[in-house]
């Protein structure tokens, strides 16, 4: 009836159906009549209503049920001030007792960032591991092409080749797995980030992976210079003597 003209409901007179607990921890069913004083849009959380203390301490106990409050929100002028002011609510004693145990947003986002942070350690640690061993098998793949091409050396050389020009055959294949690696592995970070994206997505409504261009280029980068570090060993192929290439089996 007020999904369109819900500023009607305003000054209204609505009855409120809630359960309460009892100071014996029973359900007390809560059937009370209302004033709309305004209106407020909370998005996903669904249907709230908010009412002063005064009246919902007197409609609890006037059904009998525990009226004490649970929670008390503290609101501090400065930011700067959230850490210090959380410390001195904890240490608020009733005798040996806390009174209270504060939490703000400063230590939801601490946990948060804490968790990310040690998430971020750990796959940075994968990605070095990954890192080396994809060095070690360009190192791997370009001896075996060392070795399955010797004679192929040795004929280039009779041919008029430099030692030069046999480091760049083997520099510029070794370049190529690197950049060919870095494709595959930025097509997939993309695949595999928009599928979690997506089923994600259904849960936390956020975007939880993204990957940003710097991201893109460090990989290409890193591609590049590994690519080229892991080709300089087998690249020493270049100093082998044309006699014995020819020669070898």
């Amino acid at each position: 009836m007020y999904n369109k003209h819900w500023r009607d409901i305003v000054g209204k007179t609505v009855t409120v159906k809630y359960t309460a607990m009892s100071s014996s921890n029973q359900p007390v069913q809560m059937n009370v009549k209302m004033k709309v004083a305004g209106v407020v849009d909370t998005g996903s959380q669904g249907a709230t209503i908010a009412a002063n203390f005064d009246a919902m301490h007197q409609q609890l106990a006037d059904a009998q049920a525990d009226a004490a409050p649970t929670y008390v929100n503290v609101k501090i002028g400065n930011t700067k001030y959230v850490k210090s002011t959380t410390a001195a609510i904890n240490k608020l004693k009733d005798g040996k007792k806390y009174r209270f145990a504060a939490m703000s947003i400063g230590s939801v986002l601490d946990t948060i960032n804490t968790i990310t942070k040690l998430a971020t350690d750990v796959l940075a640690a994968i990605a070095g591991i990954s890192l080396v061993v994809s060095a070690l098998m360009i190192i791997v793949t370009m001896y075996m092409s060392v070795s399955e091409r010797t004679k192929e050396i040795g004929i280039l050389r009779a041919l008029g080749e430099s030692r030069r020009d046999i480091r760049r055959l083997f520099t510029s294949e070794s370049l190529f797995i690197g950049l060919l690696a870095a494709v595959l592995g930025t097509g997939m970070a993309f695949g595999i980030g928009a599928l979690l994206n997506s089923a994600l997505y259904q849960v936390a409504h956020f975007t939880m992976i993204s990957i940003a261009p710097g991201n893109v280029v460090f990989a290409f980068i890193m591609a590049i210079v590994i690519s080229f570090l892991a080709a300089l060993l087998p690249a020493r192929a270049s100093r082998l003597n044309p006699i014995d290439a020819l020669s070898a089996d």
